[in-house]
């Protein structure tokens, strides 16, 4: 199971306080314990000492051989003072032959180690410590006490020894008490600088490095946002400093990189036009090298044959007259395309005039009106008061007209409506037709600027007049577009660029 920063840190917290506290705790009830030891050694020897004292002080009131019956005399009138000290629980006197000679038990208690007077030649009192240091729980049938033994002595001769035991129970009880508010303490203590650590803990680490880690996910989310440096310790500040770098170095990189791309983009764009425009050069090369063989090996034949029709229509009737009339439709049908191919392959370099192109393109309806075309057709005019004049060949753009309305007639069958509308900044003006046909499959739309392709019943076009277009808008340093869908019509866009502002 995983753990958290937040949990792990306040284990290892809780662990190393606890550790702390108990070891000072501990160190300190001993040192208490050491000390409150010591004073009790001093108070049970001081004690023994004013009762030796008194003692020997009747000893030599006795003749030779008999010190002993004033020592026993003595300790008889003391044991009323004797019982009433709380930590004295017995005592005996002994001769120098180890015989009991007399003593007193105030409460059950072991009896006395045996001491020999010679042991104690040297040292005056003798210390047998029994107790049982740093215990929470204590078997009732321990005891605790501390024996003091010292001779008793006229001169230089011992003649007896006295042994008296003082109970260290008090002082037992007393260091358990101690130990067990030690624990209690180290308990609360420990839990206020738990919660207090945990306070800070949230405050300068685990909130920080939260953020921290909810800004390198936002990161790998492909969202470059700096965090606010937070504060806390210095490691936090620097790491949270060296985030923000690496989102703004991550930053720039990516605005790099996005504009490699769009550099890519525009070279793919721009390799994408030259190739189509090497393509159609290719084609116009091709159209070019077939359209000066026809004019040449067909061209002078056609003619001779036209004028050879036109001559015999004039000497027939009836139905020799038709057939004629009908064979000089046919062949004017094979001028007319070859004079496309020509006009395709090598334009003719035509003068240049300044006009307005929404007037040329109503001057355009009106004659087409007038030779009978749209004549089924509604036209819906919703051209804006445009102030741009172009400049470029009047009859190639008349051309243009011609062509893109007569098509957007052919797309509704004849019947129909056509919007023209057009939309002006400050440098080109954009002339749209839109008709409301049948559209044309968007598989194909970018194919009907290509010379000989034709979306028309086979006879009725031969695919050319859209790549005229195309060849005369280019030209003039404009553009022409199309967009189209099944059941969506078909929309034509011609881009101009205005040479001069007409004076309204």
């Amino acid at each position: 199971m995983r753990t958290g920063l937040r949990t792990e840190i306040i284990l290892s917290i809780s662990l190393l306080l606890a550790a702390a506290l108990l070891f000072a705790g501990f160190l300190l009830v001993k040192l208490t314990e050491r000390n409150l030891l010591d004073q009790q050694r001093v108070h049970a020897a001081s004690i023994i000492r004013l009762i030796v004292a008194g003692i020997n002080g009747t000893a030599h009131l006795a003749s030779v051989g008999n010190e002993l019956k004033p020592a026993v005399a003595s300790l008889n009138r003391l044991q009323m003072i004797l019982g009433r000290q709380a930590d004295i629980v017995a005592w005996r006197l002994l001769d120098a032959k180890q015989q009991v000679l007399t003593s007193t038990t105030y409460e059950a208690t072991k009896e006395f180690s045996s001491i020999a007077l010679s042991s104690l030649a040297r040292d005056d009192l003798h210390e047998e410590l029994v107790y049982q240091s740093l215990q929470f729980f204590r078997n009732p049938e321990e005891q605790s006490y501390l024996d003091l033994s010292t001779p008793l002595k006229v001169g230089n001769d011992a003649y007896g020894l006295l042994q008296i035991r003082f109970s260290l129970e008090g002082l037992q009880k007393r260091v358990q008490r101690s130990q067990r508010l030690m624990f209690l303490y180290v308990i609360a203590y420990g839990l206020v600088l738990a919660v207090f650590s945990v306070y800070l803990l949230n405050r300068n680490i685990v909130r920080p490095v939260r953020e921290l880690h909810q800004a390198t996910a936002t990161v790998a989310r492909g969202t470059l946002t700096s965090v606010i440096v937070p504060s806390g310790p210095g490691e936090i500040r620097d790491l949270a400093t060296s985030f923000n770098q690496m989102v703004a170095a991550l930053t720039e990189s990516r605005a790099e990189t996005e504009r490699h791309i769009e550099s890519l983009e525009d070279t793919n764009l721009a390799l994408a036009q030259a190739r189509d425009d090497l393509v159609r050069s290719e084609k116009l090369a091709t159209v070019g090298h077939l359209a000066a063989g026809m004019a040449h090996e067909i061209g002078n034949p056609l003619g001779a044959v036209i004028g050879y029709l036109n001559i015999l229509k004039e000497d027939l009737t009836g139905d020799s007259h038709d057939l004629v009339e009908r064979s000089l439709v046919e062949t004017g049908r094979i001028d007319r395309l070859i004079r496309e191919l020509l006009e395709y392959s090598a334009p003719i370099d035509r003068q240049t005039e300044t006009f307005c192109p929404i007037a040329l393109l109503r001057e355009t309806l009106e004659m087409l009106r007038h030779q009978g075309q749209l004549a089924s057709v509604e036209i819906d005019d919703q051209f804006v008061v445009a102030g741009c004049l172009v400049t470029m060949d009047r009859d190639g753009l008349m051309q243009v007209w011609i062509n893109l309305l007569l098509n957007a007639q052919d797309a509704m069958q004849g019947k129909g409506h056509i919007k023209l509308s057009s939309r002006q900044d400050k440098s080109t003006i954009r002339i749209s037709v839109l008709d409301d046909g049948d559209g044309i499959d968007p598989q194909v739309v970018r194919q009907v600027f290509e010379p000989f392709f034709t979306t028309k019943a086979p006879g009725s076009g031969y695919g050319l007049g859209l790549a005229v277009c195309q060849r005369i808008i280019d030209g003039s340093d404009g553009s022409i577009e199309v967009t189209s869908g099944n059941d969506q019509g078909t929309c034509f866009t011609v881009t101009l660029p205005c040479s001069s502002q007409e004076i309204s």
